[in-house]
């Protein structure tokens, strides 16, 4: 994350919201891995930072989004396959996947002001602002044929593995869940998500067929992160 950023500056003020300079999104990645779990912290910072994330994220070298939509494409091959794009933030992934011709996608997200400024980029089909956690969703037994989530596991007070048994409640059977954990995440999270994977495993409910990997951030905070691609059984 490099050297820690002078918090004099955004005393009295919103980080990043007016220059958008990298040094604005890497304030925003340093409180994001300082903010306490349980709590609306990050959900506020997401909130405060929607309008300009997707400029401050590009200057400071974020890359996942359109790798990330490139390994998806390469996997499904129907481009009308009805697709969640889970924990969609701001709609990078999903700008992404529409260039590569998917034509039906819905996000979900919990903040707010991270749909609404979805909304404005003509690529989703529904909005659902919700958390993923182990609670029910609205949304129906088996409704999706792929779900996607980039940028949230392994990140403090993001989605953690107790939302997997929901992302495979809403995928229909054969389906696809692709993900990405980043080498960060992957620091505290592995033996987590490894844990959750072997257990689902055993269970039948889903099969990891592959790992990938892809280039996730570049610049002063060069990382990779991991990509597995598991079916629904």
């Amino acid at each position: 994350m490099g050297d820690k950023i002078d918090e004099d500056k955004y005393k009295g003020t919103k980080p990043g919201w007016e220059n958008c300079a990298k040094e604005d999104f890497r304030y925003l990645r340093q409180k994001v891995w300082e903010a306490n779990k349980g709590n609306d912290e990050i959900r506020e910072l997401y909130d405060d930072f929607a309008v300009h994330y997707k400029q401050a994220a590009l200057k400071y070298g974020y890359v996942g989004h359109s790798n990330f939509a490139d390994v998806v494409s390469d996997v499904i091959i129907d481009k009308t396959a009805r697709i969640l794009d889970a924990a969609s933030g701001v709609g990078m992934v999903g700008e992404e996947m529409k260039k590569h011709g998917f034509i039906n996608i819905d996000a979900l997200d919990p903040s707010k002001p991270s749909i609404d400024q979805s909304k404005t980029l003509d690529v989703y089909t529904n909005f659902i602002c919700e958390t993923l956690d182990e609670h029910r969703t609205q949304i129906q037994d088996g409704f999706y044929d792929v779900v996607v989530m980039s940028g949230t596991l392994g990140v403090p007070g993001h989605a953690t593995e107790s939302c997997l048994p929901e992302l495979i409640r809403i995928t229909k059977p054969g389906g696809f869940i692709i993900l990405t954990v980043t080498e960060k995440g992957l620091v505290v999270f592995k033996d987590k998500l490894d844990a959750a994977i072997e257990e689902l495993t055993k269970k039948g409910l889903w099969e990891v067929l592959e790992t990938r990997w892809i280039e996730y951030m570049k610049g002063e905070d060069c990382e990779k992160a991991m990509v597995p691609i598991i079916k629904v059984k």
